[in-house]
């Protein structure tokens, strides 16, 4: 677990990026009307530890250009267990906003235990996709000039918000439906409308929950391919 306690690290010494991790989704939270009846709070939260996770993943872009990631290939550590290590290392400071997170809106909305941890699972798992697809674009766009590929990662994901995020999953129709599946937002989404249709876990929740960890899987498999060449 060394790599996972020298990424860890170099994440704490940056605090900014998780101190505004924290005050964006308090800034929603404390938005009345985001939480009532027909609000999008709940699906904002999610965009916005998408968002979070890109910043705690630099230090993958900062081992790429050192060459790290080669040095790492010549060695028992191979790549898919380095992004993993990485992957929990990034994850932890997301971990205790969705802790905050869930905490506030049990005090200040009367969440029930049972909406805030089930809710707590969604963001956990959303939250390893979006470190996942972080770390599989660094890979993809490693002959890119930074801003470029920043720029064009930032294009699709305001894109994804189409699909769940401003637009709610049943009001998704013929292409839009088919496209948004490809995107993890629509998961989120999926898993959100029925946690919060029933007031608890269903079994319904299973099908997004898994597939946000196959996306998980994929990206880090992918990142496990490239990362070496």
């Amino acid at each position: 677990m060394t790599i996972f306690k020298f990424a860890l690290l170099r994440i704490v010494r940056n605090p900014l990026a998780i101190l505004l991790g924290v005050l964006i989704p308090l800034g929603l939270l404390l938005i009345s009307a985001m939480w009532e009846e027909g609000g999008r709070g709940y699906y904002w939260i999610a965009f916005t530890l998408m968002l979070g996770a890109f910043p705690l993943t630099r230090g993958l872009q900062t081992d790429m250009r050192e060459r790290t990631v080669m040095r790492i290939a010549s060695t028992p550590t191979t790549t898919f267990s380095y992004l993993w290590q990485n992957l929990f290392a990034s994850l932890l400071p997301l971990i205790v906003q969705i802790i905050f997170i869930c905490g506030f809106g049990m005090i200040r909305y009367d969440w029930s235990l049972e909406v805030a941890g089930m809710l707590g699972v969604l963001y956990v798992l959303f939250a390893m996709t979006a470190i996942g697809f972080a770390y599989a674009w660094a890979f993809l766009t490693k002959k890119m000039e930074g801003e470029t590929g920043s720029a064009v990662m930032m294009t699709i994901l305001i894109f994804t918000t189409m699909f769940g995020i401003i637009m709610p999953v049943d009001q998704l129709s013929g292409w839009q439906e088919t496209a948004g599946m490809a995107f993890p937002t629509y998961w989120i989404s999926i898993g959100i409308e029925e946690l919060l249709s029933v007031g608890g876990f269903s079994t319904d929740m299973l099908l997004p929950m898994g597939i946000l960890a196959l996306f998980t899987i994929i990206f880090l498999l992918y990142g496990s391919k490239r990362g070496a060449y």
